[in-house]
């Protein structure tokens, strides 16, 4: 795998208008020029601090606005256990403040 700056462009060009943005409206959202703003969706010009903060605008991974790569099934699986681990927790924590609660008023 490496970095293809035209395809890392096309990215943000899909990016910024699936969420309904022109490139001016971009440009302002990201503190940079539209011109910057074109040259990025070229591939011409490719800041990577810049990179991060469109990853963080977007909120994709670096991983997907540079390589391309999306998540694996395997991550995605991962994702989900963590996910159902912090509500069994959030539950647990939940019931404990509810018999913290109960105990108290005894």
């Amino acid at each position: 795998m490496y970095f293809n700056s035209y395809a890392a462009g096309y990215r943000i060009q899909k990016l910024r208008k699936a969420h309904g943005l022109t490139q001016e409206e971009a440009a302002i959202k990201l503190n940079i020029s539209d011109r910057h703003m074109r040259s990025l969706e070229k591939g011409t010009y490719t800041p990577l601090d810049l990179f991060v903060e469109i990853a963080v605008h977007f909120d994709v991974t670096l991983d997907y606005l540079i390589l391309g790569k999306v998540e694996t099934k395997k991550e995605l699986e991962l994702g989900k256990k963590i996910h159902d681990q912090k509500q069994i927790i959030k539950s647990f924590g939940e019931q404990l403040l509810a018999f913290a609660m109960e105990i108290e008023t005894e």
